[in-house]
């Protein structure tokens, strides 16, 4: 009988430490959420300097910057900050072929982009967001290109299924 205690209590040990994540598709609510946040933003962008977003990614990233450096977003600010992640995430989306996902975890959910064939995802909706939030200096093409390494060390990883 105490051995059997002891299995079971380390069985369940294991099962605690074990991985407790899923991905799901995205939704359609999540597609029409995504699109609502960059209207917004776009919105705001024109407003305040007078320059849209969908001009290709080193013009968008170009745009994010400058409302950065111009302070005109606090760092509370997480829905516009978060859609500004979701245009560097759609740019990483389609030059790399990825795919939205939602990543569900014990910290929550979130939309993330899926590697194909892989067992990872990335978070770009958050990167700016995150670094806002704690007043952090936010170089927009260097944290892009921090993605963009990330996708290529994934990407030759060999899963072993």
């Amino acid at each position: 009988m105490r051995f059997l205690s002891l299995v079971v209590l380390c069985t369940a040990a294991l099962v605690a430490n074990a991985q407790q994540w899923k991905v799901y598709s995205i939704s359609p609510m999540d597609e029409q959420y995504m699109e609502v946040r960059k209207e917004e933003i776009n919105s705001f962008a024109r407003s305040k300097i007078g320059r849209s977003f969908g001009q290709g990614r080193d013009s968008d990233l170009a745009v994010m910057q400058e409302i950065l450096d111009r302070r005109l977003l606090d760092g509370d600010e997480t829905t516009k900050l978060q859609a500004m992640g979701i245009i560097m995430g759609e740019h990483l989306r389609r030059e790399h072929r990825l795919r939205w996902v939602v990543y569900i975890d014990d910290k929550g959910r979130s939309r993330a982009l899926e590697i194909p064939d892989k067992d990872e995802v990335i978070f770009p909706v958050t990167q700016i967001s995150a670094r806002a939030a704690v007043g952090a200096d936010i170089d927009v093409k260097a944290i892009y290109q921090k993605l963009e390494a990330e996708i290529a060390r994934i990407k030759k990883k060999i899963i072993v299924r």
